[in-house]
């Protein structure tokens, strides 16, 4: 798998999007057929195809996931959807998100639950490493307590979600295999707080 602006030397069309990142400032993006991107909640996408616009029809961008599913864009809103796949100086951050102590929270169920699930929406790197790292380490206290107790299926369910996105793009962000990835978060969270 090969990260945006892929180097190996082709002639390929090019659209250049100027998606916002985290912080608001624009940033360009350049897409090319089998290039890797980032869709939100979708995870790693491949660009498989672009189409130029015609009569009234925009200019899209085509994405294929490993799921099967292919997601057809038009550039507007590619890009304001779509990021690069994580560079290795965004790994750093991701690492320190994992390894701090998850903010205390005297919020009630639900409004955690919308919290994780807008997280997990927006896509966002630290988004993502906020909802493993506060997941694992709830999940650990909830199974140190009394009667081994999990998080409720919901909270679980997104705390997956988020940490397979967040795995999959550890992975191909450094080349490595997706068990070795989750292995390096689990690393990550271990090294924060005392666990039991």
């Amino acid at each position: 798998m090969k990260p945006v602006g892929g180097a190996d030397g082709s002639a390929r069309a090019r659209l250049h999007l100027v998606p916002a990142l985290d912080d608001g400032t624009p940033s360009s993006l350049s897409l090319s057929v089998g290039d890797l991107v980032v869709y939100a909640s979708h995870g790693i996408g491949r660009v498989e195809s672009t189409q130029s616009s015609r009569g009234d029809l925009p200019e899209t961008v085509v994405l294929a996931f490993e799921s099967g599913l292919r997601v057809t864009l038009p550039v507007a809103r590619a890009s304001e959807a779509l990021r690069a796949v994580a560079g290795s100086e965004d790994l750093e951050s991701v690492r320190s998100t994992l390894a701090a102590d998850a903010p205390p929270t005297a919020e009630s169920w639900s409004r955690r639950h919308r919290t994780m699930r807008e997280a997990v929406a927006a896509g966002s790197l630290t988004g993502l490493a906020e909802v493993v790292r506060d997941g694992l380490q709830r999940e650990w206290k909830l199974a140190a307590g009394a009667g081994g107790r999990q998080l409720a299926p919901s909270e679980r369910e997104l705390y997956l979600q988020a940490r397979k996105l967040l795995t999959a793009e550890i992975a191909a962000c450094c080349g490595i295999e997706t068990a070795a990835a989750d292995a390096w978060i689990v690393d990550q969270v271990n090294s924060g707080p005392e666990q039991p």
